[in-house]
C-alpha cells in the first residue's frame, strides 16, 4: 500500500525543530559553563522562525483548536515546537529573564496539568487555587508588558494558554463558592487528610497505624457535627456547603477502607512506573530543599517529560500495566505520585518565575554566598561585637566578592549576566551592616 509523502517543506521544518531540540538539550546538559543570555536568545529566535511556518496568529485570535484535524506530520511538528518552547522558556528562567513573555510558557503548561488534576480529583481547597491565581495574574502582566517587544505569534500563543488556565481556574473556584467561609476550615482539613491517606498508599512501606490515626481524626470531625451538620467555630450551622463537605467526609472513610484493605500493594505490571515516579518525587523534594544552590530550571524539563509521559499513557483515567491491562492495585498510589510531582515542578518553576528581581544561573553562587554572609551578620547584630577583628572573616569575604566586579558589574567572560542590581544591592547591604557594627563597637569602647 502506498502512502502519501509529507511535503518537503514540512519535513524540513520537522528536521529543523528536531535539531533545535537536540541543541537545547545539549546546552541543558552542559555543566562545564554557565548558560549565557545571548545563546538563549539565539535559540529563541530560531524557534520563532520555525513556528511561524506551522502556526498562524489568526489561529489563536479566532479560537485555538489545538491539534484537532491535523495530519500526523503536522501533529509531530507541533509536538516538537512545544518541546522546544518548553526548553526555551526554562532557559529564560535559568538566565534570570523571568519577567519576559517566553519565560511564561513553562509555568502555563504545568499549571494546566495541575488544574486538570484538581478537576479530576474533585477534592481541592481554596489554598490550592490562590497561589495559582496569583501566578496566572503575574504571567498575564508579563505577557502584556512584553507585547510591543516580542513576536506577535508568541504573544498570541501565550495569551491563549493563560486564558485557558484562567477559565479552568474559574470553574474550580465556582465549585467552591457554595461553601460558606464559616466552615471552610472543615473542608480544608478534610482535603488535607485525604491527601495524607493517599500519601501513605504511595510510600514504599505502608503504615497501617498512620492510616488509623487519620481515621481517628476523621471520626472526631464527624462526631463534632450537630444533627448531621458541620458547625462553624462560633457555633452557628450554615445551611450551604453541607453536602459538599459531607461527600468529602464519606470519601475519606471510603479511601481509608480501601487503603487498609490493599496495604499499599502495587500490581507487578505497574511497579516500574511506580519506581520511576517515586524516584522523581524524591529528587524533586530534594531540589525544593536545596533550590537556591542546585537548581538549574532546565532540569525540570526531564522531570516533566517523565511524569507527563506516564500520565498521558492512562486509558480512561487508569494506568496501564506492561500487558496493556488496568489492574486496580496501585492506581491511586501512582495517581498521587503523578500529582505530587506536578505540584513540586510547579513550586520550583513558579518560585523562579515569580521572582521580582531575578538572578541568572551565572550569578547564583555569588548571590547565595552574599545571602549567607548577610544572615551571619544579622546574627552578629543581635549581640554586637567587642572587637573589630570579629568582622575580619566577613570583611575579607565581602572584599573578595567586590574584587570580582569589573566597572561595577559582575562579568562571566564578556557576558553581563542578569541580576546585577540585586547582587550589587545585597553586597552594599552587607557592607552597610559591617559599617554599623564597627560604629556601634567603637561607641561601646568609647
Amino acid at each position: 500500500m502506498s502512502t502519501v509523502a509529507a511535503p518537503p517543506t514540512s519535513i524540513a521544518i520537522s528536521e529543523k525543530l528536531s535539531s533545535l531540540r537536540e541543541n537545547l538539550i545539549e546546552l541543558k546538559q552542559d555543566r562545564t559553563t554557565y548558560v549565557k543570555s545571548h545563546d538563549v536568545v539565539k535559540h529563541y529566535d530560531e524557534l520563532c522562525e520555525n513556528i511561524g511556518k506551522i502556526y498562524d496568529v489568526r489561529e489563536f485570535e479566532e479560537g485555538f483548536k489545538g491539534k484537532e484535524g491535523l495530519t500526523e506530520e503536522q501533529t509531530r511538528e507541533r509536538e516538537l515546537a512545544e518541546d522546544c518552547f518548553m526548553l526555551v522558556s526554562l532557559f529564560f528562567l535559568t538566565v534570570g529573564r523571568n519577567n519576559e513573555p517566553p519565560a511564561v510558557y513553562a509555568p502555563s503548561i504545568i499549571i494546566k496539568r495541575l488544574l486538570e488534576h484538581l478537576a479530576e480529583s474533585a477534592h481541592y481547597s481554596q489554598k490550592d487555587l490562590e497561589p495559582i491565581e496569583q501566578t496566572l495574574n503575574n504571567m498575564h502582566e508579563n505577557v502584556e508588558q512584553g507585547r510591543p517587544l516580542y513576536n506577535p505569534l508568541i504573544i498570541a500563543m501565550l495569551h491563549v494558554k493563560i486564558v485557558a488556565c484562567q477559565q479552568s481556574l474559574m470553574v474550580l473556584k465556582t465549585e467552591l463558592s457554595s461553601i460558606p467561609p464559616e466552615i471552610v476550615h472543615v473542608h480544608q482539613r478534610l482535603v488535607s487528610l485525604r491527601r495524607c491517606i493517599r500519601a501513605c498508599e504511595a510510600r514504599p512501606k505502608f503504615s497501617a497505624s498512620e492510616v488509623m490515626g487519620y481515621l481517628a481524626t476523621i471520626k472526631e470531625i464527624d462526631a463534632a457535627r450537630v444533627d448531621g451538620k458541620f458547625v462553624a467555630e462560633d457555633g452557628s450551622v450554615p445551611f450551604e456547603g453541607q453536602d459538599i463537605i459531607d461527600g468529602l467526609l464519606q470519601t475519606c472513610y471510603s479511601i481509608i477502607d480501601e487503603a487498609l484493605k490493599r496495604q499499599g500493594t502495587i500490581a507487578p505490571g505497574l511497579k516500574l512506573s511506580a519506581e520511576k515516579l517515586l524516584q522523581a518525587k524524591s529528587q524533586l523534594e530534594k531540589l525544593e530543599l536545596t533550590q537556591a544552590w542546585s537548581l538549574r530550571e532546565t532540569d525540570l524539563y526531564d522531570f516533566y517529560k517523565l511524569v507527563a509521559g506516564i500520565d498521558e499513557s492512562r486509558r480512561d483515567g487508569k494506568f496501564l500495566d506492561s500487558e496493556g491491562n488496568t489492574p486496580e492495585e496501585g492506581q491511586t498510589a501512582l495517581l498521587y505520585m503523578v500529582r505530587r510531582c506536578y505540584a513540586h515542578i510547579y513550586s520550583l518553576v513558579s518560585s523562579s518565575e515569580a521572582s521580582c528581581s531575578p538572578v541568572s544561573e551565572a550569578l547564583t553562587p555569588v548571590f547565595n554566598q552574599l545571602q549567607t554572609v548577610r544572615r551571619c551578620l544579622k546574627e552578629v547584630q543581635k549581640f554586637g561585637i567587642q572587637d573589630d577583628r570579629e568582622l575580619y572573616p566577613y570583611s575579607m569575604k565581602l572584599a573578595s566578592i567586590e574584587n570580582m566586579r569589573v566597572d561595577g558589574r559582575f562579568m562571566v567572560g564578556s557576558d553581563i549576566p542578569e541580576g546585577q542590581g540585586r547582587v550589587n544591592s545585597l553586597l552594599a547591604e552587607c557592607f552597610e551592616i559591617c559599617h554599623e557594627l564597627r560604629t556601634s563597637g567603637q561607641t561601646t569602647e568609647g
